[in-house]
C-alpha cells in the first residue's frame, strides 16, 4: 500500500484500522499527523517493507520495532527522529535511518542485527561511541549480494574495527566526517570487492599498509584531511580501476612513484555519459578540489577522474610518467615541495580540465606543450620559481584574465606580466604589442586620409 503522495497528509489516530488487514506486506506513507511513529504498524505482523521516509516524524523509534519479525526493508530516512538506535528485526536486509538526529552508541547487539543487511545507511545523525566490531560478522552470510555501509557525518570515535575484513562482499564504505583515530587496519586487504572507500575528515594517522591497493576494483579512494604520514604505498599506484584518488591534507612525504603510470583507468578517458556505480539507495557523496575550489559530487560517471595530493610534504621531481594519464580530468599537486622542471610532455594529458601546481618549488620554463590542452579550464602555476617567457596560445592567453595564474614567479616574463623578455622589441612593451599594432593601423588610416585629401 502506497500512500506517499506529496500532497497527502495522513491523520494517524487510534481508530486507524489498517491492522484489520494483517497480511499487508508493503506500506509506504507520506507526511504524518501527528508527527509520531504510528503504533498501528506493529499490528501488521506480515509486513516486509516499511517506508516512512520524509514523513515529518519526530520523537524516538519505538523499541518494539524489533517485533516485526518479517520486516526486511526499513526506510525512516529524512525525518527528525532522535534517541538511541533501537534493535532492528533479525534478518533485516535494508536499513536506512539516515538524516535524522539519532544519538548514543551503536551497541554490539545492534551491530550484530545489522550484520546480515545489504544496506546499512546511518549517515547524517549524531551517533557517538565506537563502531561495533559486530557490524561485520565472521559467520556465513545468507546472501552474497554486495554490501553498502554509510556511517558518515556522525560523531563516531575510536578505531576502525579489524573485523571489517569479514565483510568480504563490501563494495561501499563511507566513514567520513567523524572523529575516528588510529591506523587503517591491514584487514582492508581482504575486502577484494571494495569499490568505494571514504575515510576523509577524521583523525586517522600512521602509515598506509603496503598492500593497501590489493583491491584492484577500487574506484574511489579518499583519505582527505587526516594525519597519515610516510610515503604513498606503491600498491596504490597498482589499482587498475581507480578513478578518484584524494590523499590531500595529510602528512605524506617522499616523491611520487614512476609507477603512477600503472593507473590504467586514467590512461584512457571515455565520454560515455553513464554511471560506473549505479546507486539504488542514496548518493556516492564525495568531494574533490577542482578548478580552485572543493566541489561536491553525488555520482561517479564513466568520465569522472581526479588526483588530489595537495597539502602534504611531498618533494622531488614530478615524474614524466604522470603525463601518460591522458584520460585524467583533474590534477592537484599544490602546497607541496616539488622541485625541478614541470615535465615537458605534460601537454600529453589531453583531457585535463584542471591543473594546480601552485605553492611548490618548481623551476625552469613553462612547457610549451601546455598550450595544446584545449580542455584545460583552470590553471595555477603561482608561487614557484619558474622563469623564462610565458608561452602564448589562443586558449592559453585566456589564463591571463585570472591574474593569479602566474603570480609569485618573479623570473617569468612576457605576456601577461609587465616584464619584457630578453630580445623583445623596446619600441613596444610586451603587454602593449596588440595595442601598438592597432595604434599603427589607426595612424596609417589617418595618414592615408590626409594624403588623399591633399592630392585633391
Amino acid at each position: 500500500m502506497d500512500l506517499s503522495s506529496a500532497k497527502l497528509t495522513i491523520n494517524v489516530n487510534e481508530r486507524v484500522h489498517l491492522y484489520s488487514t494483517p497480511t499487508l506486506e508493503t506500506l509506504k506513507l507520506g507526511s504524518l499527523y501527528p508527527n509520531v511513529f504510528p503504533t498501528f504498524i506493529f499490528n501488521l505482523t506480515h509486513l516486509k517493507q516499511l517506508n516512512l521516509s520524509y514523513s515529518s516524524l519526530m520523537g524516538a523509534i519505538p523499541c518494539c520495532i524489533s517485533e516485526l519479525k518479517n520486516l526486511l526493508y526499513l526506510d525512516l530516512s529524512n525525518n527528525k527522529l532522535h534517541g538511541p538506535l533501537p534493535l532492528l528485526p533479525q534478518g533485516i536486509y535494508h536499513s536506512d535511518l539516515s538524516q535524522n538526529k539519532l544519538d548514543g552508541d551503536i551497541s554490539l547487539e545492534a551491530g550484530e542485527r545489522l550484520s546480515s543487511a545489504r544496506n546499512i545507511i546511518l549517515n547524517g545523525n549524531e551517533l557517538s561511541g565506537t563502531i561495533p566490531s559486530s557490524i561485520c560478522s565472521p559467520g556465513p552470510r545468507k546472501t552474497y549480494d554486495q554490501v553498502f555501509i554509510d556511517l558518515s557525518n556522525n560523531k563516531l570515535s575510536g578505531i576502525i574495527p579489524f573485523s571489517i575484513g569479514f565483510c568480504r562482499f563490501l563494495w561501499y564504505l563511507n566513514l567520513g566526517n567523524n572523529n575516528l583515530s588510529g591506523n587503517v587496519p591491514n584487514e582492508f586487504q581482504q575486502v577484494e570487492s571494495l569499490q568505494y572507500l571514504q575515510l576523509s575528515y577524521n583523525n586517522l594517522n600512521g602509515l598506509i599498509p603496503y598492500g593497501f591497493g590489493s583491491s584492484s576494483n577500487l574506484r574511489i579512494l579518499s583519505l582527505r584531511s587526516n594525519k597519515f604520514n610516510g610515503s604513498i604505498p606503491e600498491g596504490i599506484y597498482q589499482i587498475f580501476f581507480l578513478q578518484i584518488l584524494d590523499l590531500s591534507k595529510n602528512n605524506f612525504s617522499g616523491s611520487i612513484s614512476r609507477g603512477i603510470s600503472n593507473l590504467m583507468m586514467l590512461r584512457v578517458r571515455t565520454d560515455i555519459d553513464g554511471y560506473i556505480c549505479p546507486m539504488q539507495n542514496g548518493k556516492m557523496q564525495f568531494q574533490l578540489a577542482t578548478k580552485g575550489s572543493v566541489a561536491e559530487f553525488d555520482d561517479l560517471y564513466q568520465y569522472s577522474s581526479g588526483i588530489d595530493l595537495s597539502c602534504n610534504i611531498l618533494d622531488g621531481k614530478i615524474p614524466r610518467e604522470i603525463s601518460s594519464l591522458n584520460g585524467l580530468a583533474m590534477l592537484n599537486l599544490s602546497h607541496n615541495f616539488f622541485s625541478n622542471n614541470i615535465p615537458s610532455n605534460i601537454g600529453d594529458m589531453s583531457k585535463l580540465e584542471s591543473l594546480d601546481l601552485s605553492f611548490n618549488r618548481l623551476s625552469g620554463d613553462i612547457p610549451q606543450s601546455l598550450t595544446n590542452i584545449d580542455s584545460l579550464g583552470f590553471l595555477s602555476l603561482s608561487h614557484n620559481n619558474l622563469s623564462g617567457r610565458i608561452p602564448r596560445g589562443n586558449h592559453f592567453d585566456t589564463y591571463s584574465l585570472e591574474g593569479s595564474t602566474f603570480s609569485g614567479n618573479d623570473l617569468l616574463c612576457g605576456f601577461p606580466t609587465k616584464k619584457d623578455c630578453e630580445g623583445d622589441s623596446r619600441g613596444c612593451k610586451t603587454e602593449d604589442i596588440v595595442v601598438c599594432y592597432h595604434c599603427l593601423r589607426i595612424w596609417s588610416w589617418v595618414l592615408e586620409f590626409v594624403l588623399s585629401f591633399a592630392s585633391k
